[in-house]
Parts: structure tokens; C-alpha cells; sequence
């Protein structure tokens, strides 16, 4: 199965004393399309049913992919080759007013229902604080029959969504466990959603490892480790090839790819060595600003968009990049940051969100929004290859000894039994 580990949770050489459990997650869009939320739900799901703690995993999601784009035909159930279950619902009317990320529309609570009957899950796991439908729905349905797991993956409000607080403030305080992916993060869902303390829990995410890497074994060497992709310390690659700085994100306005390639621009006529911008990630608003600045700054030959990655690309992208950059408005966990220190790349951000809690080995996180030191910041780790190597390899010890995603299937598997024992 792809991306998962040999299990070493509690259950390892004995059998389960208490019945496998069943676990659903809700998120309002899910495969085929994959954003980070969706695939840190899947990584999850993967390792959850590689233990045999678990029964089966599930997803409630809809009929649509972000931002809000309608997909009717897709199937009202599925079953993926790794074994999740899909079930979606079907919105009304199809296409939903801009005004929020989560599609604005009418899901019948009575299919919610009988999604929830046919699979009758032991834990309902909500991640994503937006899709207040069907969290208040799932939860009234079925109250009294699972244990609710809540992952808001929190984000500052704008006045403009202030009336989510009320609802976000009654969920939280119906479930049994509120489940922050951040310290910093756990005190801004207890301050804005009143989250009670005695419920709430922080795990992070985990990182994809590269192929190869077997967390079981303690595999300290996965392929293409840092210093053989960076050459002999110099800075430039092996044979002249230009050094690949890698973004990966949605293209648009909060995740910063314009201010990254003024920062580029800036830093530019410093670098020592050939270097290549390579920014990876579907359109969401920005792609036609992108490549028009690109153009207006001369940039065709040492920029690209390469549009939407499969997993499999993805991976190949963090194996050729030499620096992960990425200078977000705001970011409640930064999973691609561990995806690229996973596979010995080096971070480059700046400090929002928890970058400062989270990124303590294998980064360089500067003030917020400040070109001159991220152009500066930039310009060391192209040129001073030691430096970058360095980084490299803490980046990767860090990554994968601290965020795997068996060790977070475990710590989930704790929480779910823990609440499951409380209420019976």
C-alpha cells in the first residue's frame, strides 16, 4: 500500500483485546482531488488500516473539488485500490456562490444519515474547521453511537467569516477530543472557538518518506540524500546542472509564489551558480499574474509552472530540489515543508503561522514578509553548499524521526480509544 510503514503501535505481536475500529473522516473534498488536507487524511487512512487496531476507514466528503467546483458525475461511492471508502454527497443547487472555500449549498441530511448507517462508523473523524454542515449534521445523527474526533487545522478568521465562530464554538465543545496540529494553534482554538482544555490534544502531521525509507528498520539512508544531490559542497551540481528550488503549493494569492519569484528576481544577480525556480501546484487564482510577471521580469528560462503533480511526481520533484521555498500568508501546519526535509531538502519561509514552533532543525525561517532576508537567506543556501548540505541533513533526521506518519496513526489511535473508553 502506498505510504505506509510496517505497524509499531501497541498492537504489534498481540491481537486486539476490543473490536477493530471503524473510523470516517469528513472533509468537504477528497480524491480525485488532493490538497494538503486531503492527503494528510489519506497518508493517515494508509496507516491506520495497515494496523490491526483498525477495521476499515471511510470518507464523507462531496461532489466537488476546490474552490467549490461542481462534479456530479462522480460516484456516490467508491472504493480506492488501498481500500477507503468514499461516499459523496451531491449538492443543491450544483454550482455555489465565491464567497467561501466550502461549497455554500444544500446536502440532504437524510443522505448524511443513510451514508453514516450503511458504514456505521466507532469513530467520526472531522478534519477542517469549514464544512459546518456536514460536522453539525454527522454529529446529530449519530451522537450516541460514535466517538467524535475534531482537527479544525485552524486558521486566524477574517472579520468576514466571524459568523463561523458560533457554529466552530458548539462543535467543539459536542466532541470528545479537539485535536490541534499545533501548540500555538491549540491556544488560538481554545481563545476563538472556546475549546475546553480537558479535550484538547496536539498532533501534527506526518511526512511521505521517500521511497525506499523503512521507518521499522530505523532506516537512517533513504535514496538521493542530500549530499550526493548537491554534488561536492561547492554549491553547483555535479556536471554544471543548475540548483532546483522547488515550490509547491496551489497557485494563488495566500500561498505566495508571486512575492517568491520577487525575492528570486532580487536575489538573482548574487547567485554564484545556475539555479531553476520550479513552482508545482494546480491554479487557484494566480497562475495568468504568475506567468505575465515571469515574462515582465525575464524570467522564462529560469522559472516554470508545471501545474498539478500526481504523488509520483511529486516525490520526483522533492528528489531533484536542492531548496523547498515557500513564503505563505499564513500556514497551520506546512505539511510540503516535512514532505521536502523528509527527502534532504533544506526550507526556506519566513515566520507565520507555526513556522517558528514547527521548523527548529533543517530550515532558515525569516522575519515575516521581509524580501531583503529572504533574497539574502536565499542567495547563502545557492551559493555556500556546505551550508545547504548541512541543513539537508538535519532536515531529514528531523523530519523522519519526529513526523512519520505511523507515529501519528498512533497517537490517533490512542486519542480514538481513549474517548471510546470515557464514553462507555
Amino acid at each position: 500500500m502506498p505510504g505506509t510503514t510496517a505497524w509499531t503501535g501497541p498492537w504489534v505481536g498481540e491481537q486486539p483485546k476490543r473490536k477493530p475500529l471503524r473510523v470516517l473522516f469528513l472533509t468537504p473534498y477528497f480524491r480525485p482531488y488532493l490538497g494538503g488536507i486531503e492527503r494528510a487524511i489519506e497518508q493517515l487512512a494508509f496507516q491506520l488500516l495497515a494496523s490491526p487496531a483498525v477495521d476499515s476507514v471511510a470518507v464523507l466528503t462531496t461532489k466537488y473539488s476546490f474552490p467549490r467546483l461542481a462534479h456530479p458525475g462522480w460516484a456516490d461511492r467508491e472504493t480506492t485500490p488501498e481500500g477507503i471508502a468514499i461516499y459523496r454527497l451531491k449538492g443543491f443547487p450544483k454550482w455555489s456562490i465565491p464567497l467561501y472555500s466550502v461549497p455554500l449549498v444544500w446536502f440532504s441530511p437524510f443522505q448524511i444519515r443513510r451514508y453514516l448507517k450503511e458504514y456505521d462508523p466507532d469513530v467520526v473523524h472531522f478534519v477542517g474547521d469549514g464544512w459546518f454542515w456536514g460536522h453539525i449534521w454527522s454529529w446529530f445523527w449519530f451522537r450516541r453511537r460514535s466517538t467524535f474526533v475534531f482537527t479544525p487545522s485552524f486558521h486566524v478568521l477574517p472579520w468576514t467569516r466571524w459568523w463561523l465562530r458560533p457554529i466552530n464554538i458548539f462543535v467543539c465543545n459536542v466532541m470528545d477530543r479537539i485535536v490541534s496540529l499545533t501548540r500555538s494553534e491549540a491556544r488560538e482554538v481554545h481563545r476563538t472557538y472556546l475549546a475546553p482544555r480537558r479535550r484538547q490534544e496536539v498532533i501534527g502531521w506526518g511526512a511521505t518518506p521517500p521511497a525506499g525509507f523503512d521507518a521499522s528498520r530505523g532506516d537512517e539512508n533513504p535514496p538521493n540524500p542530500p549530499l550526493q544531490r548537491g554534488g561536492t559542497g561547492s554549491g553547483e551540481k555535479d556536471g554544471g546542472d543548475p540548483l532546483t528550488i522547488l515550490c509547491v503549493g496551489r497557485l494563488g494569492w495566500h500561498k505566495g509564489q508571486e512575492w517568491l519569484v520577487e525575492a528570486y528576481h532580487q536575489a538573482r544577480s548574487d547567485f554564484q551558480h545556475a539555479t531553476r525556480l520550479v513552482c508545482v501546484g494546480r491554479d487557484e487564482d494566480a497562475e495568468e499574474r504568475l506567468r505575465r510577471q515571469i515574462a515582465e521580469l525575464g524570467l522564462e528560462e529560469q522559472v516554470s509552472l508545471t501545474g498539478e503533480a500526481s504523488d509520483q511526481e511529486l516525490s520526483d520533484w522533492y528528489s531533484q530540489a536542492d531548496i523547498f521555498a515557500l513564503f505563505s500568508q499564513f500556514e497551520a501546519f506546512g505539511l510540503v515543508y516535512f514532505e521536502a526535509m523528509a527527502h534532504g531538502v533544506p526550507v526556506l519561509t519566513h515566520d507565520v503561522g507555526a513556522n517558528s514552533e514547527l521548523l527548529i532543525k533543517g530550515a532558515v525561517v525569516t522575519p515575516r514578509f521581509d524580501k531583503n532576508a529572504a533574497a539574502t537567506e536565499l542567495i547563502r543556501l545557492v551559493n555556500d553548499g556546505g551550508h545547504r548540505q548541512q541543513l539537508g541533513r538535519e532536515a531529514r533526521e528531523y523530519a523522519l524521526s519526529e513526523f512519520t506518519w505511523s507515529a501519528v496513526a498512533d497517537k490517533y489511535l490512542d486519542v480514538y480509544r481513549a474517548t471510546e473508553t470515557q464514553r462507555h
